[in-house]
């Protein structure tokens, strides 16, 4: 079963006041998706998993594997520019979550908030940046497709 009021692109953006690094995962509705997360420096780090919803408020995920590297635009979405490292996944997350709306310093609007009650790749509050949300999405889709 998948919610879908967790299909998007979510991003800790709104929460990350002070912050040199950001997180963000992704959802398709196919029971794909990544979690991934950025700092100013340049590195990049993206995880892979396979998620559905066992019962009503938990996700399960289950990572697939893991990409690691340098990033080339912050503009463009934190895209890869080289991939330093790939290893195969194995973990898994499970984890309640709450969807509700939030206000944030860091946000003039209120806005939908995904809260996780566990960090998922160093994160556990997002903000629903969009809806529409394909595989192309994946900051390593260019270099690294999936299969």
């Amino acid at each position: 079963m998948h919610d879908e009021d967790l299909l998007g692109l979510w991003d800790s953006g709104p929460y990350d006041y002070g912050l040199m690094e950001t997180s963000w995962m992704g959802f398709l509705p196919d029971g794909r998706g990544w979690s991934a997360w950025a700092n100013f420096v340049g590195g990049i780090d993206v995880g892979r998993f396979r998620w559905h919803c066992p019962e009503p408020a938990v996700v399960h995920l289950r990572y697939e594997s893991h990409i690691a590297g340098q990033w080339q635009d912050p503009e463009d979405e934190f895209r890869f520019a080289t991939i330093s490292s790939r290893r195969p996944g194995g973990e898994v997350v499970d984890a309640t979550y709450t969807i509700k709306p939030d206000e944030t310093l860091m946000s003039p609007e209120p806005f939908t908030a995904l809260h996780l009650e566990k960090d998922v790749y160093f994160c556990s509050t997002y903000g629903l940046r969009r809806r529409e949300l394909s595989i192309e999405d994946d900051p390593a889709h260019l270099l690294a497709p999936w299969h």
